[in-house]
């Protein structure tokens, strides 16, 4: 018994079990989103409506309503959503609802690639070498310019690797962090 009573104390301390107080129930202040960021935290209801807009406009990407993916992408885009930025680079590169321009792909495709995903990483390379070698340092500086603006420091941005569950695979993850960033208009 009396075991019992010390896990529960340390367990208290931890804080993973909130003692209830003013009607509240316990662990109610532990409950965590798909992403694991607290529930009842206001300062991630921003971030998960971004979150949101971005799921909807993967989806009109993935349907092939492009007009309504690249309007739904720009905003998450423009404030570091890694997936918005990659399915727009691929709209510029395959010309779908704006015009296909290999220059402006390319740089978008970099900005994505910040996150240190290494499959984005190659790709990016090997659209880089596709570019004709008079606009290469064009589009490295055009890349440089979105990071700035766009990238994971500007936006608050933290991208990691992390181990896909029963592999040895793993993947890389960019979760957004609640705080004040500049917002610049989408404009590439």
């Amino acid at each position: 018994m009396r075991l019992f009573a010390i896990m529960i104390m340390l367990t208290m301390v931890a804080g993973l079990l909130a003692p209830a107080a003013s009607g509240s129930t316990p662990n109610e202040d532990h409950v965590l989103d798909n992403k694991g960021r607290p529930l009842n935290d206001s300062r991630f209801d921003a971030v998960r409506a971004l979150e949101q807009q971005e799921e909807r406009g993967l989806a009109l990407y993935r349907s092939e309503k492009y007009e309504e993916a690249y309007a739904n992408l720009s905003s998450p885009a423009s404030r570091g959503l890694k997936s918005s930025q990659q399915a727009i680079a691929l709209m510029h590169l395959n010309g779908q609802s704006v015009s296909a321009n290999l220059l402006i792909g390319t740089a978008l495709l970099g900005l994505a690639a910040e996150s240190g995903d290494k499959k984005l990483e190659k790709e990016y390379e090997k659209l880089l070498k596709q570019v004709p070698e008079k606009y290469r340092l064009l589009v490295t500086e055009q890349t440089a310019y979105y990071i700035e603006r766009y990238g994971t420091t500007a936006q608050g941005i933290e991208c990691s690797r992390v181990k896909k569950p029963s592999s040895n695979f793993s993947t890389t993850v960019c979760l957004k962090q609640p705080g004040t960033y500049t917002e610049y208009e989408w404009a590439p």
